[in-house]
């Protein structure tokens, strides 16, 4: 994988001293050629502000969210081109999203650690050192979690050391978990909530106070996703987070607020401008509709034809697909294709979700699990009511529901299942999250492709490797393989996917 950032990172350009005869090179070449207006050294404040955008850019997009993420969580069908609905994930986009994430937005983190701690006198202007710092490994975090989640065993301890390791090692993936605590334990521990003075932050703007519950939140998910791996080192874990303090509203959600116009606004906007391949899943919608739930129509839009929500078959083939008209299905609903509509890293739904779980595993701290599952629900409804079309009875209303209320469920189906549902649906949009929260916790709802499988046997568990990673690092790409205790493909399970 060093191989492959040589691809993509910018070195600096080197200059020489040519003897033509009436030329030479003196002490003062340097002085003669630096340029007075331009600064000589990197802006951390850029390069944070660079790898916010870009990871949420790679996570988001069309590619990522669209043909993997919201299919795999079977959030959206495809309404043509239909192969990643039925598992055929095209290599050439797994090659570079694998790099992307590597080369751009962690290389970037990376660079704004180096540079504060090798000089922090030098980027001192741009924020207090410790908070950028502990900004740049929360982020790390966030993007190696979805990409182990994604792949399993990956490069990890060596991954971002191009110039001493060129075939770095892949770390398991219980292995990864471990350092991603570590890794946040050590964010955590380092936020001054008095300094908020970080430039380049286009997520909080540079509150520590909401960067420390961030972190805390997102430590809580790493503790809750290798519960039924690891549960000793789990419930530390998210005990230790839920005393530090995570999300206590959606004003704590963590978002990426894109702008109007490209390059700047949300890419599923951009992509939206001259493609819609993807509609409604029939998966989400029958479930919506079974549940009266209003957040169909927050996702969704009512059926030109008839004016219902009706989802298109999950996993048709092209052919198929090519059979239903875009009128009689619905389409997705225009707030979730806006060009402001915001990236979301983590949002409050999802932590009292996690709370909800962290409370029926009896998890120090939690609190009670019906209150944190209602709690879910509400924060996700009013997300999404961008409008405010919901009144607090409407909502209670919904969860007062036998085929919604907490207690009525457990007499019938698991608190897996009962949760699991809820939080899958308030993950929308989220669409690899959604997808990981199907695997670990086996709701059910999702249905193998109504026209079969292209790859694999059922529902993926995982993502194939890049091709690049056989040939630029294959030694070490056999050992991942290996630690996966399975082969390299879509059946093999991950390490936290015990059941």
């Amino acid at each position: 994988m060093k191989i492959q950032f040589n691809k993509y990172i910018k070195y600096g350009v080197f200059s020489a001293c040519i003897s033509m005869g009436f030329m030479s090179c003196d002490k003062h070449f340097t002085e003669i050629n630096t340029d007075p207006n331009e600064p000589s050294s990197t802006s951390t404040s850029f390069l944070l502000s660079n790898a916010q955008k870009y990871m949420m850019d790679y996570t988001w997009d069309e590619w990522f969210n669209g043909r993997r993420g919201n299919q795999l969580a079977q959030y959206w069908a495809s309404n043509q081109y239909s192969g990643e609905s039925r598992y055929a994930l095209r290599t050439t986009i797994t090659n570079t999203y694998w790099g992307n994430f590597y080369a751009r937005s962690l290389q970037d983190l990376q660079e704004v650690i180096r540079l504060n701690e090798t000089a922090p006198e030098d980027y001192i202007g741009f924020g207090a050192t410790e908070n950028q710092i502990a900004i740049a490994k929360t982020l790390q975090a966030w993007v190696y979690q979805n990409m182990t989640d994604c792949w399993g065993p990956i490069p990890f301890s060596e991954a971002l050391n191009a110039a001493g390791t060129s075939f770095p090692k892949y770390d398991s993936q219980e292995e990864v978990y471990t350092g991603l605590l570590s890794l946040l334990n050590e964010a955590i521990n380092s936020f001054n909530t008095a300094d908020n003075s970080v430039q380049g932050d286009l997520i909080y703007g540079g509150d520590i106070t909401l960067w420390k519950k961030f972190a805390n939140s997102l430590k809580m998910r790493v503790g809750i996703r290798m519960a039924d791996a690891s549960p000793t080192t789990a419930a530390t874990a998210v005990s230790e987070a839920i005393a530090s303090g995570v999300f206590t509203s959606n004003a704590d959600n963590a978002l990426f607020q894109y702008q109007n116009g490209a390059p700047n606004n949300n890419p599923l906007a951009e992509d939206f401008k001259t493609r819609n391949d993807f509609a409604a899943s029939n998966t989400m919608v029958d479930e919506l509709n079974r549940l009266g739930d209003p957040r169909v129509g927050f996702f969704y839009a009512p059926t030109a034809n008839g004016g219902t929500y009706v989802g298109e078959v999950y996993g048709l083939s092209e052919a198929n697909a090519a059979l239903t008209l875009n009128d009689d299905i619905s389409q997705r609903n225009p707030q979730v294709l806006a060009e402001t509509a915001p990236g979301i890293y983590m949002d409050y739904a999802q932590v009292e979700f996690m709370l909800a779980e962290a409370a029926e595993r009896g998890i120090g701290g939690a609190g009670a699990a019906a209150t944190h599952y209602n709690n879910g629900i509400t924060a996700s409804m009013q997300y999404w009511d961008a409008n405010g079309t919901l009144s607090a009875t409407d909502i209670s209303n919904y969860i007062a529901q036998p085929e919604v209320d907490y207690a009525t469920l457990l007499g019938t189906e698991t608190w897996k299942q009962v949760i699991g549902r809820q939080k899958w649906i308030s993950l929308y949009m989220q669409g690899i999250q959604g997808w990981t929260e199907y695997r670990r916790l086996d709701f059910g709802i999702l249905q193998v492709p109504v026209d079969g499988t292209l790859d694999g046997t059922g529902i993926p568990t995982r993502m194939k490797y890049p091709l690049d990673e056989q040939t630029l690092n294959g030694s070490e790409y056999a050992e991942g393989v290996s630690s996966l205790g399975g082969a390299d493909d879509q059946d093999t399970k991950l390490w936290w996917d015990v059941n």
